[in-house]
């Protein structure tokens, strides 16, 4: 039996898991998956125990010898660094005949680098006064950080106060109510006359609707998708965007949904608009562009709002990141005969470095946003585009002339702007109120999901030619035969799939002994 992803299998207790575990007896089990350990062991405690029942048995064991370096400051148990490079190259010995790891690098020999930036990106003054009093969930700060209107309520208010009604904001208040749309205006722009195009990752989709309204303000063609995307939909997305005469610079995809199994090569940017919780699924979305096939260097640039939620959310991405460096990374699991002493250095180095990362923490956080000069540098790839996006930005201040007037006097909203009850804590409170213990549509009824095709459109005349010569009708009723022949068909393969499954785990049912063959059958 060979699971794919199967970092799917982490949750022993899923439906997937107890499934495949209760009703498939099979002689040998393989997972593939690019990550094992996602957030902690007992993770890595279900893969193992999925592939050998009999001898990773109780979690409780497993932790119990092998979580302490990894424990939390909230544990009483400390170790030194000797301790717990003990404990470690034990765990080490433990996966080493089960754990073969193969990096991109291995196969790719010349597949370009992968440079990541993090930038501190400030709240304007609308998001500054929410976050202050707005103590509902990290749900809801979350919400704050990425962009305002996100709550009904912020929207209509505003909008009153500066259109006298309620409307959906569509001009470039848009993007300065919210300091990362206010950084998207300075990043796209540069990256498409540069030839650039973008990969957008986001954790909300509510939020890609409001991006969707924002990005023709800046003259930028979008694609979506998301977890309403149908399958046969997701393909054609994929070819269009990646299509050589491809006119569209972005693509916004729901990490979720679009962090795996995309093929997105041409494009060489890519924007973490929010953090995952599972660094992992931050960095598969990553891989969509940093990929075999991928010709220039990618630039992935994190989304941080400075002294929020989103400091903590990185911190503990981080944490788990250390996790899977010291117990996947410095294993080497390669197959390949490795000194131990490499691996043992390497581990060691790993140690120290979180010790130094531990005393900088005591030190004054770094929250310092990114500057134009600093973000141009960040971008370019050469110093043509650096002139480029240095010419670009004198232009952008000139432009911002256009609509700077009494009321906006800079690029993200002032509190001097906002309604004189936004002002009063009383109405945060009452946004606050109005979601308590409740869902909440996050936004208005007038700012829907956008309703695009995004296939090639015949002419009229083209249109009509084929209804006169019948090939229309045709073409429909091939259309509609296809997709009964493929529904009859996989009908009858998952009929026949399952009958051969059952039958198949019944004849092995007395040969079977739980995944473990002879020692020199055991899974490498």
């Amino acid at each position: 039996m060979v699971i794919d992803e199967g970092h799917r299998m982490k949750n022993h207790q899923s439906k997937l898991s107890q499934t495949l575990t209760q009703h498939y007896t099979t002689l040998r089990r393989l997972l593939l998956t690019g990550t094992p350990l996602q957030n902690n062991l007992p993770e890595l405690w279900s893969l193992l125990n999925f592939l050998l029942p009999t001898i990773f048995k109780s979690m409780a064991n497993f932790e119990e010898w092998f979580n302490s370096p990894f424990a939390g400051s909230n544990e009483t148990l400390e170790l030194s660094d000797e301790e717990k490079m003990l404990v470690i190259r034990k765990l080490h010995k433990v996966l080493r005949p089960f754990l073969l790891r193969r990096l991109k690098k291995d196969v790719e020999t010349q597949l370009p680098d992968k440079v990541e930036h993090i930038l501190k990106v400030e709240m304007s003054a609308l998001q500054r006064q929410l976050y202050k009093q707005m103590h509902n969930t990290i749900v809801q700060l979350r919400k704050i950080c990425n962009h305002p209107f996100l709550f009904q309520e912020v929207e209509q208010d505003f909008s009153t106060h500066v259109h006298q009604k309620p409307i959906a904001i569509q001009d470039v208040d848009l993007w300065r109510v919210a300091g990362k749309f206010e950084l998207l205006t300075r990043m796209l722009p540069k990256l498409k006359a540069t030839g650039h195009r973008v990969l957008i990752f986001c954790q909300m989709t509510s939020l890609i609707t409001i991006l969707e309204d924002f990005f023709p303000l800046i003259q930028i063609r979008s694609m979506r998708l998301d977890g309403a995307t149908k399958a046969d939909e997701r393909a054609s997305l994929l070819q269009q965007f990646n299509a050589a005469d491809s006119d569209y610079d972005v693509f916004v995809l729901s990490t979720r949904a679009g962090g795996l199994g995309l093929n997105l090569q041409t494009a060489d940017t890519v924007i973490i608009f929010d953090s995952d919780w599972n660094p992992h699924q931050d960095l598969q979305a990553q891989d969509r562009a940093h990929r075999i096939g991928q010709q220039n260097e990618v630039r992935v640039f994190r989304f941080v709002t400075v002294h929020s939620v989103e400091e903590s959310i990185l911190e503990a991405a981080r944490f788990k990141l250390d996790v899977d460096q010291k117990v996947i990374q410095a294993g080497m699991f390669s197959g390949q005969k490795v000194d131990a002493k490499v691996r043992q250095d390497y581990l060691k180095q790993l140690l120290e470095n979180e010790r130094v990362d531990d005393d900088d923490d005591d030190g004054e956080e770094e929250s310092e946003t990114v500057t134009y000069q600093q973000l141009n540098r960040m971008m370019a790839r050469n110093e043509e585009e650096l002139q480029t996006y240095n010419r670009m930005d004198e232009e952008m201040n000139e432009n911002d002339k256009h609509w700077q007037n009494e009321r906006r006097q800079q690029r993200l909203v002032a509190m001097s702007e906002l309604p004189k009850h936004f002002v009063d804590d009383r109405f945060v409170k009452s946004v606050s109120d109005s979601i308590k213990g409740k869902t909440v549509e996050p936004l208005a009824a007038h700012r829907k999901r956008r309703t695009v095709n995004y296939a090639d459109e015949l002419t009229e005349e083209q249109w009509l030619a084929k209804v006169e010569s019948g090939d229309m009708a045709e073409e429909l009723e091939a259309e509609h035969a296809a997709k009964r022949s493929k529904l009859d068909l996989e009908n009858t393969d998952s009929q026949d799939g399952m009958r051969l499954s059952f039958t198949a785990a019944l004849r092995g049912d007395e040969n079977t002994n739980d995944g473990l063959g002879t020692e020199s059958e055991a899974p490498k």
